[in-house]
Parts: C-alpha cells; sequence; structure tokens
C-alpha cells in the first residue's frame, strides 16, 4: 500500500493554521478523520492519536512516527503546519511556503506553482478580491481553471492562505468543483474565528495568536469589514459586561475577543445566555 502525500506548509503560524484547515476541509470531501491526518497547531490526528492542546514543535520532532501511523491506518494525506521550523526524518510530496504578503510558491509532484494575492504574474492567482461581514470573495485563476471563491471567514488578508491551498490542490490534481464548495465550509479554530449569538444581534471574532501583530490585524479587519457595526475589544470579565451592552444597543456589536480562543469563545456563549433578549419576550 502506497504512504500517505505529505503536505508540509510553512510561513507564519497563523497564515499556516489557515491553509492547513483549507487543505483538510477539501481533501476529506466531507468526512473528517477518515483519510487525512495533520500535525498542526490546533490539533494532531494520525489515525492512532488524536490530541488537541500540544505542542506542535514537540509532535513536529515526531513527524515520522506519525507518517507511519497515517500509513498504518490507510491515510491518503498528512499534513505537517511546519511553520518556520525546519523538518527533520521526513521528506514532503509537497513543499509550499506562504510568505506574509500573501504570495508563495509550492512544488511537489512534478511541478511548481508561484501564487500571488497581487502579483499578476504567478501562476495560481485572485482578482475581483473583496471582503465582508464575515466572508472572503475573490475570482481565482489557476493553470487549470478560473472561478469564484467564497470563504466564509474574516480577514482579506486569509486570501492569501486560500490560494496557498489553491495552488497545493492544483498539483495535486483536485478539480475546481470539489475545491470551490469545500472552501465554502471552512472553519479555521481559534484564528479570525466568528462566533454568533443565536438572534445574531451581538457576534464574536476571536483571535488566539499571542503574537501582538496577528491581533492588531484581526482588530484592523473587524474595523474595516463590519461597516455600520459597535466594535469593542473587552478582555477577561469584561466580556460579560460587553454582551450586556451589546443587548442595550439598538445596532448590532462585534466584539474583537484577544487571548486563548477557547476561553474567549466560553465567555463569549455563557454571556450571551445570560444576557439574549428574545422578541416578543415579556
Amino acid at each position: 500500500m502506497l504512504g500517505p502525500t505529505v503536505i508540509a506548509l510553512s510561513g507564519r503560524r497563523p497564515d499556516v493554521a489557515a491553509a492547513s484547515s483549507m487543505l483538510r476541509t477539501v481533501l476529506e470531501d466531507g468526512e473528517p478523520y477518515t483519510s487525512v491526518g495533520v500535525v498542526g497547531e490546533y490539533e494532531l490526528f494520525d489515525g492512532s492519536e488524536w490530541l488537541r492542546g500540544c505542542s506542535v514543535d514537540e509532535e513536529l520532532s515526531r513527524a515520522a512516527e506519525h507518517l507511519a501511523h497515517a500509513h498504518q491506518n490507510g491515510l491518503s494525506h498528512l499534513i505537517l503546519e511546519l511553520g518556520e521550523k525546519n523538518l527533520e526524518g521526513v521528506v514532503p510530496d509537497v513543499r509550499c511556503a506562504l510568505g506574509p504578503d500573501g504570495s508563495g510558491t509550492a512544488e511537489g509532484c512534478g511541478g511548481s506553482l508561484s501564487f500571488s494575492t497581487s502579483s499578476p504574474r504567478a501562476d495560481v492567482g485572485a482578482t475581483r478580491l473583496r471582503a465582508g461581514y464575515g466572508f472572503i470573495q475573490f475570482r481565482a485563476h489557476t493553470p487549470s481553471w478560473t472561478g469564484n471563491v467564497a470563504l466564509p471567514l474574516v480577514g482579506i488578508y486569509n486570501a492569501g492562505a486560500a490560494l496557498a491551498a489553491i495552488c497545493v490542490l492544483e498539483l495535486l490534481g483536485v478539480p475546481e468543483e470539489a475545491i470551490t464548495e469545500a472552501l465554502c465550509l471552512v472553519r479555521v479554530p481559534g484564528h479570525t474565528e466568528l462566533l454568533f449569538s443565536p438572534d445574531q444581534h451581538v457576534l464574536a471574532l476571536l483571535e488566539g495568536a499571542p503574537v501582538r501583530m496577528f491581533r492588531r490585524r484581526a482588530l484592523e479587519a473587524a474595523r474595516r469589514e463590519f461597516p455600520g457595526f459597535a466594535i469593542e475589544t473587552p478582555v477577561g470579565r469584561g466580556v460579560d459586561l460587553a454582551v450586556q451592552r451589546a443587548y442595550d444597543r439598538e445596532g448590532q456589536t462585534l466584539l474583537v475577543l484577544l487571548g486563548p480562543a477557547e476561553e474567549c469563545a466560553d465567555a463569549f456563549q455563557a454571556a450571551v445566555r445570560r444576557h439574549a433578549r428574545w422578541s416578543g419576550a415579556s
């Protein structure tokens, strides 16, 4: 039996996590945890081990062991989120490097492609790029197809990660329809992840990256991509008060929660349960 196709992604951690989530969503084809393994920031899955909250650097040092598990369990792909770490002990079938400006290269499977959100000379590019109210949309151009792409994500900068994923999928021979349909369902846990109250009166944008630069760009994206919303950045116990204030307003509110993603999500959901007001209620 042939071993899994190993895909190594390098670049800044949040961008790599986004590209990894996009690749998994497409390659899993609606059946998570059956065919695609990952050694990543959010979780580890290799068919034998499944962990969340582990150290990605420590698990990458065991990349050969995870590849063996993926092979034993019949996985078709294994994604390694290298970030800025060098890979030892495993030779990837596809390598993709994503730069901070949304451009980069991917090589493997007998080919090499460049991608860019701005350069018309890249092999894989984007035009008509726009973002707003929790969606990114653009027209993708690849050597084999041109078509519209929509992703339910905040932050127009995530288009770079989307092009990285599309570039890898182009090398793997995945067709347009499978890519565009799956990307409509993508989720990147902990990075510009959008949560809604049941009545959608108050929303929360989670950014769990500890680096100030990534938190700042999430806040800037919120201000730019949610015109007409009241924007707040509460911390700690302030989340509860911010949700209460949101329900005192007539318009919608977006809370930008910068910190450990699971803690922020729990705080937001608890506050919504406490303060939500339903139309028609006495």
